[in-house]
C-alpha cells in the first residue's frame, strides 16, 4: 500500500517525482489528465497550502504535490508563484524583463506539501542564481532554460543538464529529497 500519490497533471514533475520517490516504493504518482485550480497569489506557502488541500480532496488519500516560484530580485521578487502563467505568456521574453546593465538575480523555489485531510506538512527549498540573456538548452520546462544556478560552475542552464544532475541542484529535487526524507522519519516509509 502507497503511504501516498504524489498528484500532477506536469509530465516532467512526474518523472521527477518518480526518480526520487519510486524506488522507495510507498509514494506513486498519480498524473492526472486535469489539474486542480490553483489560487493565484505570489506568496507560495499559501499556494502551496492550498493546492495540497485540493488535490486531497480530489482524490480523499493523502497526497504530495509541488509548486515552484522564480522571485526576479529586479522585479521585486516577480513573478514568484506566479511564473506559471508569467512564462505561458512570455516564454523566452522572460529574459528581456531586466534591461542591460541591470543586475539578474533570481530565487528560484520549489514548495512541496504532503497532506492526508488533517494536516499539511511543508518543504520550501531555495537555490540563487541568475536569469539567462536568452533561451538556453532543451532539457527541463517552464523556466529551466532561463536559470542558471550560482552553484554551477559551468553557467549552464538547468535546460542543459542531464536530469539526474538538475534534480541534484534544482529546488524541486532539494525539496523532493526533504519530503521524502520527512516521510521515512514520520510516516514510516515514503
Amino acid at each position: 500500500m502507497k503511504t501516498a500519490y504524489y498528484y500532477t497533471s506536469n509530465d516532467y514533475k512526474a518523472a521527477e517525482a518518480r526518480h526520487v520517490f519510486e524506488p522507495a516504493g510507498k509514494v506513486g504518482v498519480l498524473k492526472v489528465r486535469n489539474g486542480i485550480t490553483e489560487i493565484l497569489d505570489v506568496d507560495l506557502d499559501r499556494v502551496i497550502r492550498a493546492k495540497a488541500a485540493a488535490a486531497y480532496a480530489a482524490v480523499r488519500y493523502p497526497v504530495v504535490v509541488e509548486h515552484g516560484a522564480f522571485c526576479i530580485d529586479f522585479l521585486q521578487g516577480l513573478p514568484g508563484a506566479l511564473v506559471r502563467p508569467f512564462w505561458e505568456k512570455l516564454g523566452a521574453r522572460l529574459c528581456g524583463l531586466v534591461p542591460p546593465g541591470q543586475p539578474r538575480t533570481v530565487r528560484a523555489l520549489s514548495a512541496v506539501c504532503y497532506c492526508d485531510g488533517k494536516r499539511r506538512e511543508v518543504i520550501i527549498r531555495e537555490v540563487r542564481g541568475e536569469l539567462a540573456t536568452d533561451v538556453r538548452g532543451s532539457g527541463g520546462y517552464h523556466w529551466d532554460p532561463v536559470f542558471i544556478p550560482e552553484s554551477d560552475k559551468a553557467r549552464r542552464t538547468f535546460a542543459e543538464m542531464p536530469p539526474e544532475e538538475k534534480l541534484r541542484l534544482s529546488p524541486a529535487g532539494l525539496a523532493y529529497a526533504a519530503m521524502r526524507d520527512w516521510m521515512e522519519k514520520n510516516l514510516g516509509g515514503a
